[in-house]
């Protein structure tokens, strides 16, 4: 059994940050290109040699990307060098640097049979020029520009590049259908305090003026809060993604990098974008990594408005709740610490690197099984355990932040988490267990999410079943018996019970706060069946 829908990375892998822009955070998100370096056998009178000229006229050693226009197969050929390769068809796309002082990107069609050769030459680029009407002042901009392949087979390759205010971007005018051509403008200050603009553009061919001004009243506005608290670390980057089949979708526009929350109105023009909150953190050994974040996916109309918040309170147990899989309970042991608002549904996908758990499975008030999530280097720990009797179990899944790489920021939210199902399950079966994950989601909260001191906190009860993964039956939910609320304010060694209520058609907790401190929850909702579900998330949210 996989898990192909499961993408909230897991907290043993690590992204280095190296480039400027963070085209490194871009390629997280799209899947990998097979990238052929020999092709089948081929006759040695095919050959392709590439010249490639610079803006000045110099020829200058580059390597170009060509693709098959028949089988999408993509090969590197290096200028000045001949290359067997298959008799047919070919885009070859460049990228060509003019003395660090501006890049030229072309792409070309060329018919590869005999000794076929093919000149790309950088001083028929025309600039890519994006602009807003009416102009913006005192922001950074910069254009991102990318050449494709465009065999309709929907894996098209790419060449990209960057420019702005002291470094030109060119592109070489084509009119084949064979090639496309995207170009991302964006306008910031990344203090994430003013607006900013992020416009797409995108031809099929290049036109011979690849230059657009989009109406700043025909753009949509995106609201990102970005919070601080629970995320294992207070850097985090506001970013924004063109997302669709074909060229543009490798683009990458970073507006907002700041140790404090932020609250962000982005200027979109219209079409499907993902909105991101990457995070990094300074690890021991001096170096910046990324240590995760969220996405969220949506699509933006013209003059229309919308919001987005990450790094919300009380990251805890997400949605997965266990299933019996051929006979054996399955429970993924890596989703305990979630973003509430972020689910893997709806578009809506990610995670903060950083937790170990230990996970028991009693039966008949008898361990039967103990898993292990241990951090680093495993990937997708999950407790597993073929079912010999029928009757009811309990899985409790116990974990805390961990991250030895990194050190977490003083005060971190969200320190440790708890669930327990008690469910029944029965041999030979495929089937979700009859439980429902349970988040607990407070109102009201600052930046930091924080609430004031002495005052009342409404925290929603979200009661959910999703099948997530897996081809089993979700079968009937459980009916929900009762739903209780409990507070801590001394780091969980005594609970106060907290009234819960409908308010707005959500069942509601409502906690008195202390005067200083963190506040963690635990909710338990039981079912009419005898079964349950328990959460508990350690400092939920701050205080003052």
């Amino acid at each position: 059994m996989t898990d192909p829908s499961h993408t909230t990375p897991h907290h043993g892998d690590r992204w280095m940050l190296s480039l400027p822009r963070a085209t490194l955070a871009a390629s997280a998100l799209i899947p990998a290109i097979l990238l052929g370096t020999t092709g089948p056998a081929v006759a040695a009178t095919n050959t392709l040699s590439i010249t490639a000229v610079n803006r000045s006229g110099a020829k200058v050693a580059v390597t170009a990307t060509v693709v098959s226009l028949a089988t999408s197969q993509e090969y590197r050929v290096r200028t000045g060098t001949k290359r067997k390769l298959p008799k047919g068809n070919y885009a070859v796309l460049a990228s060509i640097g003019s003395l660090n002082t501006s890049t030229t990107l072309g792409g070309k069609t060329v018919k590869v049979s005999g000794a076929s050769k093919l000149t790309i030459d950088a001083r028929h680029g025309k600039l890519v020029r994006l602009g807003l009407s009416p102009a913006v002042s005192g922001l950074e901009s910069t254009v991102d520009a990318e050449i494709c392949s465009n065999t309709g087979g929907g894996a098209d390759s790419e060449v990209q590049s960057w420019g702005d205010a002291t470094r030109p971007l060119y592109v070489i005018p084509t009119a084949s259908k064979k090639i496309a051509f995207a170009a991302m403008g964006t306008w910031t200050d990344r203090s994430g305090s003013t607006d900013a603009y992020a416009t797409l553009y995108r031809t099929t061919g290049v036109p011979s003026t690849p230059s657009r001004t989009f109406a700043r009243s025909k753009l949509a506005t995106m609201t990102v809060d970005s919070r601080r608290g629970p995320a294992g670390t207070n850097y985090s980057d506001v970013a924004v993604q063109p997302t669709h089949q074909g060229c543009g979708s490798y683009l990458y526009g970073s507006l907002a990098n700041t140790d404090r929350p932020t609250t962000t109105k982005i200027h979109l023009s219209p079409g499907r974008w993902d909105i991101r909150g990457d995070l990094s953190a300074g690890a021991k050994n001096g170096q910046t990594w990324a240590i995760g974040g969220y996405t969220t996916t949506r699509t933006v109309a013209a003059g229309k408005s919308y919001f987005v918040r990450y790094f919300g309170a009380a990251w805890g147990p997400g949605f997965h709740v266990p299933m019996t899989y051929q006979g054996r309970i399955s429970y993924p042991l890596d989703d305990m610490f979630t973003d509430p608002a972020f689910s893997g549904l709806n578009g809506n996908y990610g995670g903060a690197a950083g937790d170990k758990s230990k996970a028991t499975l009693k039966f008949g008030g008898k361990v039967v099984k103990t898993a292990y999530d241990k951090g680093f280097g495993q990937d997708g720990p999950s407790l597993e355990y073929k079912v010999k009797k029928a009757g009811w179990y309990t899985l409790t899944n116990s974990a805390q932040r961990y991250y030895p790489e990194i050190t977490f920021p003083k005060g971190m939210l969200s320190t440790a988490s708890t669930v327990t199902y008690r469910f029944h399950a029965k041999p030979n079966t495929s089937v979700l267990s009859p439980v429902s994950a349970v988040q607990q989601v407070p109102a009201g909260l600052n930046g930091y999410n924080h609430a004031k001191a002495g005052s009342s906190t409404n925290v929603a009860l979200r009661i959910n079943r999703h099948l997530l993964w897996g081809d089993v039956k979700k079968g009937a939910a459980p009916k929900l018996k009762s739903l209780t609320t409990k507070a801590s304010f001394d780091g969980g060694k005594t609970w106060k019970t907290a009234p819960v209520k409908k308010i707005g058609g959500v069942w509601t907790a409502v906690v008195k706060n202390p005067g200083s401190g963190a506040v963690s929850l635990r909710t338990r909702a039981t079912y009419t069946n005898t079964g349950y579900t328990e959460v508990t998330v350690y400092r939920a949210y701050g205080i003052g």
